[in-house]
Formats: C-alpha cells, sequence, structure tokens
C-alpha cells in the first residue's frame, strides 16, 4: 500500500464515526427542480423498508466436469480440478427505507446488476453461492411485498403500439377493484409521465421492423412495470439509451412515485448533474464491494471528510465513479487504482460497521412493519380475465404477423394441390390402390409434422414473455396455454387443416360423400392439435431452437411415426406395443377405415376395379377389396371411432404433459465461465501507434440539404426513397459504395459469438481485419493493445454470452464492437451510441480513444446520448437534431452555446452543455400547460437555424479527386488470408455449445438408433415387402434432419457474417467455405454410424458395399437437406416462414421420391429429377432389394397357390424401381454438390445485391 493511502486511511476513521454521517429519519423533504413529472393515480401501496446485510456472491468459475476430464486427458493425467470460486458481491449493507429512490452506481462489472438480481430473488444456480440477508419489512420473503422488476432487456411483443402494451399490462397487473375506465385513465397518466405519448401508437418493432427507439422501449418496459402498483420497484439500468432530458423526466417521475411510499432502487450509469439531487440514497460499489450506502446527501461529505472534494462544476455521480473505478488501460494505472480502491473499501468497512450498529439498534427499538400488518400477497387477476387479456393479445400479435399467417395458409395450401396433383383422381387398380394408401399417409403424417416445425419455431419466441410474466406472478401456465389455441382457432387451427382437407380430398379423387370428407377432416385436424401440443411440449422442456427439434424429430419418429407403411404386421407383440405408442398407427387406421370399408353397406368393404373376368365376383379379385386392404395393413374394420377418441386423447395429454413442465420445472439462465490462463497476453504490451498527422490524409464530410423518407412496408416489400448532393464531387461517383469501403460503422446492436471469449474475439477480428503484410505476432499484439486501451482487461477471458447464457455485461459488449472497428485505424468511424450503457468513466476512456484517433486526422462521427460535461469538450463539431431529424444547430462544437447565447438562451456556469441543448429542443410531454410552449419554441428554434444555417457550416477545406479517395480504401482480407483463421474460430464457438453439437450427432443418431430398434431384424415375409419399402423411406427424413441442423446454427452465423462482411472483413467464399467445413465433419462421422445401426444391425444387406452406400445416402439427403435451408434462410430474413416454406419444398421431395405414389404427373415428374429423394430411393431400392426372396401364409397366396410378390424384383418393378444403382448413385453425388454451389450463389448474389441497390440509388438521384 502506498504511504499516503495508509496515512489517509488511518488518519480519518476515528473522526468519521461520531461525525460523518449523522441519523436521519425517513422523512424525506421535496425537491423542487422547476419542474415536475405528470402524476400517475396508483391506489396506495403497503411501505416496504428493505435491509441488506453482509449480502455477498461467489460464483464458480472452475470447468465443468466434462472440461475436466477433456483437460484431463490432454494432459494425460487424471485429477478433478478443485471448485475456484470468484466474488462477485463481498459484504454488501445498506438500508433502503421505504420512500425512497437508490441509485447503486459503480463501474461496469462492480456488481450493481448482481445486487439488484440477488435483492430480487432472481439470481441461482448451482455454481453460485450466497451469503448474507435481504429482508422487506423484517421478512426474508420478497412475495410477501409486491414487487416489480424492470430488466435491461426489453421483452416486449414487437407487433403491438405503446399503448396496447400498456393496456393489456394494465388488464393484467392493476388489481379490482380498479375499473376498465381507471385503467385506462392510469394508461394515459403512464404514457404522459414516461413521455411517451409521441410514440403511443407505434409498434414496438424489432430489428427486422423498424419501430420504436432503445429508448422508448426502455420506457415502455418500465410503463409495464409501473402499472402493477408495486410496493418495490427494482430497475436495471432504466436509463440506458435515453437521452439526457429524457433520463431526467424519467427519474423525477420515480421520485414522485417514491415519495407515495415505494421504495425504488435502481441501477444507473452516467446520470446528469440535476438527477444526483433526485436521489434519496446511494450505493457505490467497486468490484463487488461496497466504498459508500447510505444518505445520498450525506455522501459527498463522507468523500470530503476523506480527503476527495467535488471540484467546481462537476458532476458528483461521475466524480464517484471515477473514484471507484479500477483503470486497467495499463498495468501501472491498474496497481495504482486498485491500492486507492483497496483503502476506500477498508475505510467504509470500519466505519459502516459502528454506523449499521447503531441503526440495527434503532429498528430493534422501533419495531419492523411485519408486526404491523397483513402480508401483502402478489395480485393474479382471475382465471377468466387472463385467459381474455391473453387471448385478445395473442389474436392481435397473430394477425400483425402477414407473414407468418401467410407462411402456414401457403404451407397448407402448396402442400395440399402439390401431392395433390402428385395422387390426381388416383383409379381403382392395383397401383392406384396402394397410392391411395400412400395419400392417406400423407395426410396423417406430413401436415402435422410441417405444423410441429412452424410452432416449434414460433414458441421459442413467445416463450419468452410467458417465462417473464410467469416469474411475475401475472399470468398461469393454464391460461397461457389455453388462450393460445383460443387466440388461433379461427386464424390458424380450423382454417389451415379445413383448407388443406378441402383441396387434397377431392383433387385425390376420393368419394364425394359428405360423412366420409368429414371423417377425413377430423382426423387431420387432430393431427394438427397433436403437432401443436406436441410442439409445446418440446419447447417447455428446451427453450432453444436447436433442442426443441432435436426432442421433436426423435420424439415424432418414436411417438408418431413407429407404424411405418404398416410395417408392424409382422410381430403381434411389436403391433400391441405400437398400437399404444403410435399416433400414425391410429391417425392412419382411421384414414383408411373411412377410405376402404366407411361407408357402405358391403361387407368386403369398397369395390375397385379388378380387371380380370367376372369382376369383383372372381376370387382372383380379392385383393381389390376395401376388407382385403384393412387385413394386409393390420386393421379390424370398424377403425375410426376409436382411433379419433385416442388422438384427442393424445392432445389432451400433450398438453397436460407441457403444462405440467412449464409448472414445476424452472428454467435458468446458465452462467459463462471464463477461460482461465496464467498468462496475462496484454499486460506490458505497447500501446496502439498511429501515424502522426502530417502523415494522415483526412477526410471532410460535408451534408448538403440531406433529406431521407421512408415509407411505409406493404406487401411488395420496403419503400424507401433517399436524396443526397454532395457539390464538391462529380454527380456519377458513387460515393456511397466508396466511402463504405474507407469507413467502419460501430451499430448500435452487437453482433458477436457468444462462445469466444473477449479477447478470442479481438484476436480473430485482427487476423481478418488487418493487412496481410503485418505478422501474426503483429496482429496479436495489435489486438491486445487495443484489448487494454478499451479497458477490457479484466474480462479479456470471459465469454462474450448471448440471451440464453450470461457473459459479459452489455457495457463490456460494447466495447468490444468498438474495439473491433478500431482495430484497423479506419479513416472514418461512425458510432451508434457508443457510449449507451457504459458508465461515466468506461464512457470517457472510450471517447478519449476516440479523440486520440480524430487528432491522428480520422474523422469520427458519433451519435452519442447522455455526454458528461468533460466528453462534450472533446467534440469538434455538433449536428444536434431535433425530433422528426430537423436540425437546430450544425457547427463548430464551441459555438453551440454562443449560437443559442445569441437567441436568448444562456448556459448556466455548473450546466453540462449537452444537457442544456437536449433540454432546449424537448418537448414536454408530460403536462399539457407546458407542452404548447416548448413545441412553439421547438418549432422557432428550427427555423432560426433553417434561415442563418449558410453563415454557420464550416466549409470543407479541400476537395479530394477519386482517385486519392480510392487510394484511402481498406481492401477486403484475402480468401487465402481469412480462410484458416474462420474454421478455428467456429470450432471453438461450436465446442463451447454443447446443445448445438448434440442437436448436429443426435438428429441423425437418434433417428438411426430408434428404426433399428423397431425395424430390426428385418425378415423376408409378405408383410416385410412393405417392412423393407417404410425402411428405405426413412431415409428421406434425413432431409429434413440437415434443413433443422441448418436452422439451428446458420441464422446466427449469417447475422455475424453480414456484419463483417459489410465491414469488409473477408469474402463470401470463406465464409461459405468455413461454415462447410464444420458441417461436413458431423455428416461424415453421423452418417456412418447411421450406416452401422442400419446396415448391420437392422438387416439390409450386410456387405461392404451396402454399408458405404447407406453412408453415403444418409450423407447427400443430410447435406442437401443443409443446403436447402441455407437457399430459404438466405432468401428470407423471416426464420418462420423460412422454415414453413422449406418444409413444403423437402415434403414434396420426400412425395415424390416413388414409394409413396406409383404415377406422377409428367411435370411433377420432370421437376422431380432435381430432388435427391429420387436419386436415393432409385439406388437404395435396388441395391437392398433386388436379390431378395419373400415367403407368404396360405391366407395371403393367390388362387394359383402363388404368394403376390416372390422376389425383390417383383417389388422394385411394382413400385417402379427397377433402376441402374449405380447411375441413381453418381446422380445422387452430383445434385448433391449442385445445390450447395446453388445455396453458394445465392448467398453470393445476396451479398451483391445490396452493392447494387446502393449504386441504382445513387444514379438515380443523380
Amino acid at each position: 500500500m502506498h504511504t499516503a493511502d495508509r496515512d489517509l486511511e488511518l488518519a480519518h476513521i476515528p473522526a468519521l464515526v461520531p461525525d460523518v454521517l449523522p441519523a436521519h429519519s425517513n422523512q424525506h423533504v421535496t425537491q423542487s427542480h422547476g419542474r415536475a413529472g405528470n402524476e400517475i393515480s396508483f391506489r396506495a401501496i403497503e411501505p416496504a423498508d428493505i435491509r441488506i446485510r453482509n449480502l455477498s456472491v461467489h460464483i464458480d468459475v472452475s470447468p465443468s466436469a466434462i472440461a475436466n476430464l477433456v483437460s484431463s486427458l490432454r494432459r494425460k493425467e487424471q485429477g478433478h480440478e478443485e471448485a475456484r470460486w470468484k466474488t462477485i458481491l463481498n459484504d454488501v449493507s445498506a438500508d433502503l427505507p421505504s420512500g425512497s429512490l437508490t441509485a447503486i452506481i459503480g463501474g461496469s462489472g462492480s456488481g450493481k446488476t448482481s445486487m439488484l438480481n440477488v435483492m430480487s430473488h432472481r439470481m441461482s444456480g448451482s455454481r453460485l453461492k450466497t451469503s448474507g440477508s435481504s429482508l422487506y419489512n423484517g421478512r426474508t420473503d420478497l412475495s410477501s411485498v409486491r414487487s416489480a422488476y424492470v430488466m435491461q432487456q426489453d421483452v416486449l411483443l414487437p407487433t403491438l403500439t405503446v399503448r396496447e402494451t400498456l393496456r393489456y399490462a394494465a388488464d393484467l397487473r392493476l388489481p379490482p377493484p380498479t375499473t376498465e375506465k381507471e385503467r385506462r385513465r392510469v394508461v394515459e397518466e403512464v404514457i404522459l409521465g414516461l413521455g411517451l405519448r409521441d410514440c403511443a401508437n407505434t409498434r414496438i418493432g424489432n430489428n427486422v421492423h423498424k419501430g420504436c427507439s432503445g429508448g422508448e422501449k426502455r420506457r415502455a418496459s418500465l410503463g409495464v412495470q409501473l402499472l402493477a402498483n408495486p410496493s418495490v420497484l427494482f430497475l436495471d439500468e432504466v436509463t440506458t439509451g435515453l437521452d439526457s432530458s429524457s433520463a431526467f423526466q424519467l427519474i423525477w417521475t420515480l421520485k414522485s412515485l417514491a415519495h407515495k411510499g415505494r421504495t425504488i432502487i435502481a441501477t444507473i450509469h452516467q446520470p446528469r448533474s440535476e438527477i444526483w439531487g433526485l436521489f434519496d440514497r446511494i450505493v457505490l460499489l467497486s468490484r463487488g464491494s461496497p466504498l459508500y450506502s447510505g444518505p445520498a446527501e450525506d455522501c459527498l461529505p463522507y468523500f470530503r471528510s476523506l480527503g476527495y472534494d467535488l471540484p467546481p462544476f462537476c458532476n458528483p455521480a461521475e466524480y464517484l465513479i471515477d473514484l471507484a473505478a479500477v483503470d486497467t488501460r495499463s498495468p501501472e494505472l491498474e496497481r495504482t487504482s486498485v491500492a486507492h480502491v483497496e483503502v476506500l473499501e477498508r475505510v467504509w468497512r470500519r466505519y459502516s460497521a459502528h454506523v449499521e450498529t447503531k441503526e440495527d439498534e434503532n429498528v430493534t427499538a422501533a419495531g419492523d412493519r411485519s408486526s404491523k400488518g397483513q402480508t401483502e400477497k402478489h395480485y393474479r387477476p382471475p382465471f377468466g380475465q387472463q385467459i381474455g387479456v391473453l387471448t385478445a393479445r395473442t389474436f392481435k400479435v397473430t394477425y400483425r404477423d402477414p407473414i407468418g399467417m401467410a407462411g402456414s395458409l401457403i404451407e397448407a395450401i402448396s402442400m395440399a394441390i402439390i401431392t395433390g396433383w402428385i395422387y390426381l383422381n388416383l383409379d381403382g387398380s392395383l397401383a392406384g390402390i396402394r397410392s391411395r394408401q400412400g395419400a392417406l399417409y400423407t395426410a396423417a403424417a406430413l401436415q402435422g409434422y410441417l405444423i410441429l416445425l412452424f410452432e416449434i419455431y414460433r414458441l421459442t419466441i413467445d416463450i419468452e414473455l410467458f417465462d417473464r410474466e410467469r416469474m411475475e406472478g401475472i399470468v398461469s401456465v393454464p391460461a397461457f396455454l389455453i388462450s393460445r389455441r383460443l387466440a388461433r382457432i379461427f386464424v390458424e387451427d380450423i382454417p389451415v387443416p379445413l383448407i388443406f382437407s378441402v383441396i387434397f380430398y377431392f383433387m385425390t379423387g376420393f368419394r364425394p360423400l359428405a360423412g366420409q370428407f368429414f371423417v377425413f377432416f377430423a382426423v387431420t385436424l387432430l393431427c394438427q392439435y397433436i403437432a401443436i401440443t406436441f410442439a409445446t411440449t418440446c419447447v417447455a422442456i428446451s427453450r432453444d431452437f436447436a433442442g426443441a427439434t432435436l426432442i421433436a424429430n426423435l420424439g415424432y419418429t418414436t411417438v408418431f411415426s413407429l407404424w411405418l407403411l404398416c410395417a408392424i404386421q409382422r410381430d403381434p407383440h411389436l403391433r400391441k406395443m405400437a398400437e399404444m405408442d403410435s399416433i400414425r398407427v391410429y391417425a392412419f387406421g382411421a384414414l383408411c377405415a373411412n377410405e376402404f370399408v366407411g361407408h357402405t353397406s358391403n361387407p368386403e368393404g369398397q369395390l375397385y376395379d379388378c380387371p380380370l373376368p367376372s369382376g369383383i365376383t372372381n376370387p382372383a379379385c380379392k385383393e381389390y377389396t376395401g376388407r382385403y386392404v384393412m387385413e394386409s395393413l393390420g386393421f379390424p374394420s370398424n377403425w375410426v371411432v376409436r382411433p379419433i377418441i385416442v388422438l384427442l386423447s393424445f392432445a389432451i395429454a400433450f398438453y397436460l404433459g407441457a403444462a405440467v413442465i412449464l409448472q414445476y420445472w424452472k428454467i435458468e439462465m446458465n452462467t459463462a465461465k471464463a477461460i482461465h490462463t496464467d498468462t496475462d497476453f496484454s499486460a506490458g504490451k505497447e500501446e496502439m501507434t498511429a501515424r502522426a498527422i502530417q502523415d494522415t490524409r483526412a477526410i471532410t464530410i460535408s451534408l448538403d440539404k440531406y433529406a431521407l423518407s421512408i415509407g411505409k412496408r406493404n406487401v411488395f416489400g420496403r419503400r424507401l426513397r433517399s436524396t443526397q448532393t454532395c457539390s464538391q464531387y462529380p454527380p456519377t461517383l458513387n460515393l456511397d459504395s466508396l466511402m463504405s469501403s474507407w469507413a467502419r460503422r460501430v451499430r448500435d446492436d452487437d453482433a458477436l459469438l457468444p462462445s469466444l471469449t473477449v479477447r478470442e474475439t479481438l484476436r480473430f477480428a485482427a487476423g481478418l481485419r488487418l493487412p496481410p503484410w503485418m505478422s501474426k505476432a503483429e496482429k496479436i499484439r495489435r489486438a491486445d493493445s487495443v484489448l487494454l486501451k478499451m479497458g477490457l482487461r479484466d474480462c479479456a477471458n470471459n465469454l462474450i454470452g448471448s440471451e440464453l447464457v450470461k457473459g459479459i455485461s452489455g457495457g463490456e459488449k460494447r466495447r468490444v464492437t468498438i474495439a473491433i472497428q478500431i482495430l484497423t485505424d479506419p479513416r472514418v468511424l461512425l458510432l451508434d451510441e457508443p457510449t449507451s450503457g457504459l458508465d461515466g468513466f468506461t464512457a470517457a476512456s472510450i471517447i478519449e480513444v476516440l479523440r486520440g484517433l480524430a487528432e491522428e486526422g480520422r474523422t469520427i462521427i458519433l451519435t452519442i446520448h447522455q455526454p458528461r460535461s468533460d466528453i462534450f469538450m472533446h467534440f469538434g463539431n455538433v449536428l444536434l437534431l431535433a425530433r422528426g431529424g430537423s436540425p437546430v444547430y450544425a457547427g463548430i462544437g464551441s459555438g453551440m452555446l454562443k449560437h443559442f447565447e445569441r437567441l436568448g438562451f444562456s448556459c448556466g456556469q455548473s450546466v453540462n452543455p449537452a444537457d442544456f441543448a437536449l433540454d432546449l429542443i424537448t418537448v414536454d410531454v408530460q403536462h399539457e400547460a407546458r407542452e404548447a410552449a416548448s413545441r412553439e419554441k421547438f418549432r422557432e428554434l428550427i427555423e432560426i437555424w433553417n434561415n442563418e444555417q449558410p453563415g454557420l457550416v464550416r466549409e470543407p477545406s479541400n476537395i479530394a479527386t477519386p482517385a486519392e479517395l480510392g487510394s484511402m480504401k481498406i481492401g477486403l482480407t484475402s480468401f487465402h488470408t481469412a480462410f484458416p483463421i474462420l474454421p478455428r474460430r467456429g470450432i471453438i464457438n461450436l465446442q463451447r455449445q454443447p446443445p448445438l453439437i448434440l442437436a448436429r450427432i443426435m438428429q441423425v443418431v437418434g433417428l438411426a438408433i430408434i428404426l433399428t430398434l423397431f425395424f430390426a431384424p428385418l425378415k423376408n415375409n409378405y408383410y416385410s415387402v412393405q417392412s423393407r419399402l417404410g425402411f428405405i423411406q426413412e431415409f428421406a427424413p434425413m432431409y429434413f434432419v440437415g434443413m433443422l441442423q441448418n436452422v439451428a446454427v446458420y441464422p446466427n452465423e449469417k447475422e455475424v457474417f453480414y456484419r463483417e462482411h459489410d465491414d469488409g472483413a473477408y469474402p463470401v467464399e470463406a465464409f461459405f467455405l468455413q461454415y462447410t467445413s464444420l458441417e461436413v465433419p458431423f455428416e461424415i462421422v453421423t452418417s456412418l454410424i447411421f450406416a452401422i445401426l442400419t446396415v448391420l444391425a437392422a438387416g439390409l444387406p450386410r456387405t461392404v458395399q451396402m454399408f458405404f452406400v447407406a453412408a453415403f445416402n444418409c450423407f447427400c439427403i443430410v447435406n442437401c437437406g443443409e443446403s436447402v435451408g441455407i437457399m430459404f434462410n438466405t432468401l428470407f430474413r423471416h426464420t418462420g416462414f423460412a422454415v414453413n416454406v422449406t418444409s413444403v419444398v423437402l415434403s414434396i421431395a420426400t412425395f415424390m421420391g416413388g414409394v409413396m405414389s406409383l404415377d406422377i404427373p409428367g411435370f411433377l415428374a420432370a421437376f422431380n429429377h432435381l430432388s435427391p429423394i429420387k436419386w436415393s430411393l432409385g439406388n437404395l431400392a435396388p441395391y437392398s432389394l433386388r436379390d431378395q426372396q419373400f415367403t407368404c401364409n396360405d391366407y395371403q397366396r393367390l388362387p394359383n397357390g402363388d404368394c403376390p410378390i416372390r422376389t425383390g424384383l417383383q417389388v422394385l418393378q411394382l413400385y417402379n424401381l427397377d433402376k441402374n444403382a449405380g447411375l441413381h448413385l453418381l446422380a445422387l453425388g452430383i445434385c448433391t454438390v449442385l445445390y450447395r454451389v446453388v445455396a453458394y450463389l445465392l448467398l453470393r448474389a445476396n451479398r451483391a445485391h445490396g452493392s447494387f441497390k446502393e449504386l441504382h440509388r445513387t444514379r438515380n438521384d443523380a
């Protein structure tokens, strides 16, 4: 410890105990700030006092058991690594009385969010260890008081407007006797109080459809929680994404709510100085340890007594955050700041021990609120009200997703038309009878499977809001499940199977009898409901798409598909088991009974077209009777009512199972473990060096009457119109394309690979973006240097994390994103809110880095919210935009205050200039009386600037030629440089995501195991003909497996690639080959395992040739499915729509393969040549059946004593599969290659399309 710090610690502790922090009552004095928030007329609540004592949280960061095993194998030694505990919170104590607004402040990673989560009982897990206590009115149970929590992430429905979101929230949260009229009034008051009136009728939006801004979403999330009328309100970074004026209005609203008896606790970054005066209590954290916890008015005197006096005109919050920050930009700064913070920690602990003892004695003497009243329970609306509100909300969300609805309807119509075309007007021949079985099998199996996939995708998105509302205690599991079906019963549940039934039934040529049709529709409807309820069960078990589809595929194979083309007839015991477990037995059996023996008085059932003399009276024609068909399938004749009852029971059972799992299986967020290393690669490295300004060609950017108007999206796409004039350049020069080549943009969303550490992310980015003349060691040094400059050393070995796995904080992700962009020293750097979500110290350090880059001749353009005063002084130029995009000032930063002073608006000496400017252009919508005046001032400022701006805009220094600008272009990293890096990065990212690895392996292997258990051993009796054909047909579902594996991985990786490709990091070819190189090894290994099980275990011909034929077919079909997934996920951004369209394509290919239909129309037969299933079945059938001999029993023999089918060659001829097997095998390989080439060309065209649109737009404007 430094001598000065030790003297400070020893000298001040005795003096602090008697003098600083006098005893304070819970009375709060209303502060006047010259403005007041809109009053929100909530009903009275029960006050809640919170006492935190010695709260500590530790997390086990040691590797998992599997990782330990792998590590020990690598080291060739045994042994289990002991748990390593990292301290998140260290002995935090605080008193938060009712009626107070408490701010938890500190730098990024200081433990603010962790403290909030522990207090609100939202942090739990097997790797967490907590100690200490949190008491609410003297009780440890948080449910004893009504509480609400505003998370960092905004969980809102994107298709609802702000007003609708709040109205539905009020209907669920406001308790009786609140009437509907009162709820509507409170909603409008919340809209006014949170400054949401201008966007009240704007949809929330998402990353695909633009809606509210990030700040408006934050306020909407707060409004949702306020409507619960809580006694205790937790808020995590509630002002992040808001400008300083909106942030002040928001905190003022919270202050007014606190004065009505609520206890409000908020973590906050960069509060403006006026906001500081609104806080009643402060908790200052550094590295999880408290530096201060007490009344806000005593905070500055406490630090003043330690020798830390607040400088004049300095924001108190910024000053304290700087005081508590650990500066990791260099080893020297880190050692100094750590020693300094440790002293402050020890001083506070000694002082607080004395103060807490006195306060505890006062509380004990006065008693607590727990003895003064009843326990306040969370309000849960009545069951009927929940169903009503959720049904209305789900219905509105459904019809406002036209792409999703269109996907379901298009899927039903297209599948019905195409499969109806395949089975068009079936005749009564023997081949027609076989095709009728295939048509009924299609109706029983396929339509439900397609709905299953789409519902799983949709549920993985919708379930997030349910999880949150259920955690808050306002929505029950039964209400969620019932309302979801009620809302869609007349939109999707009935229309989709009805449309499919009407088209398919009559195109196929089934008898036009009303009774027979409605039985067909009833079975189809029940199959759809079973698929929907089974999808709910899958998502209840696993919230991510990869895991849910793995469960769905294996479950569909076992529960739905054990009975494949009547294979179970060969074994009575197996038949009994399958009848109990297989849904498709009942669905297919009911449809067969309905077609072959139903609705006729003939004991032989329906009679078909026997070509023999004497027709149906000929004994040789019994194969043409419905009764014979049912008996050959192993079904009784009266097999309609019982299967329908059983199918209904399955649907109910799956929904009940989903309800039980959702009710009792608690879903927790995992915590990403740090990747430990003994070496600090960044310590002591040189800082990033840049060229001197005289060696740097500066770029000046000017805009002249630039305007952008965006039209609403219609059914044909978005209409975008923009006008740009740049007088310094020839009108034919494509400035946008040129600028994108030497400019870098930091967006407001962070597209990063979740399973890489911060250090790995930067090093891989350096390898991909830095020029090839730099050595690998130089690139690593550059990455480590930037890591230091951005203050990322403490989290360098932590995983980035995702929505499901907690990793680094939002502020740290933002710094990583900026660090990636400044690796290449870009000439122009565009940053969208780079300091959003950061504490004041970190924000200042980032701006310092950007200022250094600007001083070296680079052009830095950024949008910013709530800049601290010392940051504002670094801005060379300022563009001040009012709502609607109208400029109020654009010019030199130092001239902004002079401009407004000329207009009669002077900035006070102690006021942040940025806050002053934002206050000027903010319309106060919280009070109608002030709104008109502020709007008039708003319009006047815009009008004055529009009249005066030519004299204020700085002229550019000179004009660069296109050749000069071209010389500054940052080139695209070559393929041979990028490709060795990308697979390494992909392998690391993949191996840290076990669910994805499991999904890639078990989709194929699991299906092979189930098929083998069911079919093995394949026999050679008459029934085995269908068993063997059914077994071969089950190679076709691998097509779906490939698509599902793609959907689980590709969309997320595509977004990262699109971002990096826009930055010019590497070409399309490098990404595409990297994706393929990681995918193919899994396909090869799983295909070999599949061949082992299907050939050696199940009983296909046990030859070397058959083994490799089976493996090759499995590999090609799965690979083609991946390729189709790439195609449609590239063409469509809406993944649910892509899943629907892809499923239709794959289903059509499956049922045109030859086994399911014996007579395909000519056009479809030609189209079928593009399907890998055709070529697969065309080689599998000859290889596996040609040398087989079949037997039959006496009942099955024809009148002449022969078996209907004796050889495999007869089977091949019957199903038109007597083909050249080798040629079909070659065609399958060619088809696989062509599919992947087409997928690549589509991705390349998609990436080139954006550049083409930019060029086309620029030429049109010119």
